[in-house]
């Protein structure tokens, strides 16, 4: 990829939640000389919600297809492991891509000398990645890995273990396996002394980041530790909901505001009972 080229950034529908993380991942490609599209929400879906309606998922992959290649920038990169791998090896049976695939972590990791010159601030931490073996199609682990050592005052803890599956979303419907690998993180981190774990995608930092609750250290994706070194800041408002503490306290930092704009109704019967659930190990 040249310099000057444009791409798409797909950052998905399921991470929406996450301002810090969809500005952030844009802030670094910007930094490192991409021109970004963004693209994401319902509109951009990967089918994946609907994968028990065959039907359903093939129009939204159609679609979402149909999209990109609209956009003409022939290279579209992903933020979503499960987006990423929709697309692979289902999406594109549908309507042939006009397009190249790449994965976030690829691309600013082949940029990796141009980011290095941006990242000036010190950030004094000792953090331990949090990691999967499931997303076989790219790993994520040594390439994030190598863009957290390019922070200055930044100690990465080499971390023993990887829990099952792509995310820890894959684990959510099997609550046991969900609370070992929450165990055995929260226990290797205090093990190694670290005090940041860095969470790689959005669905384990939805489902670890309240940890900070109950546990000696803070947990940060690392999207938020890079864009830190290069003096940005972008707060986590979902971790600030989630350690709101009761019902009363989640809505008020939530904000009447954005509650009624969300619609009063999805917000309870959705959004609260997530941002009320705490990690269990």
């Amino acid at each position: 990829m040249s310099a000057s080229e444009k791409i798409t950034f797909w950052y998905g529908c399921n991470v929406v939640r996450h301002g810090d993380i969809i500005h952030g991942a844009i802030a670094l490609l910007e930094a490192v000389g991409i021109e970004v599209t963004p693209a994401g929400g319902a509109g951009y879906c990967c089918g994946t919600a609907k994968d028990g309606n065959l039907r359903a998922a093939e129009g939204m992959a159609k679609r979402t297809v149909e999209k990109f290649n609209a956009h003409g920038t022939g290279q579209v990169v992903s933020w979503c492991a499960s987006c990423d791998r929709h697309m692979n090896g289902f999406m594109g049976e549908y309507t042939q891509p006009q397009f190249e695939l790449s994965h976030f972590t690829q691309i600013l990791h082949a940029r990796r000398d141009v980011l290095a010159a941006k990242l000036t601030r010190r950030v004094e931490r000792k953090v331990m990645l949090h990691r999967h073996f499931g997303f076989h199609e790219v790993d994520v682990n040594p390439l994030v890995e190598d863009l957290l050592r390019l922070v200055p005052g930044l100690t990465l803890v080499e971390s023993g273990t990887a829990a099952p599956g792509h995310m820890c979303s894959a684990l959510s419907r099997v609550p046991a396996a969900l609370k070992d690998v929450t165990r055995g993180l929260c226990d290797e981190a205090v093990a190694r002394g670290a005090d940041t774990v860095a969470t790689v995608f959005h669905s384990c930092h939805r489902l670890l980041c309240a940890l900070e609750g109950s546990e000696p250290f803070k947990v940060v994706n690392y999207v938020n530790l890079l864009t830190e070194s290069m003096g940005l800041e972008f707060h986590d408002d979902y971790k600030s909901w989630k350690l709101a503490g009761s019902e009363e306290a989640v809505i008020a930092t939530v904000g009447r505001e954005r509650v009624a704009a969300m619609g009063e109704k999805l917000f309870r019967e959705s959004m609260l009972p997530e941002l009320l659930k705490q990690p269990v190990k």
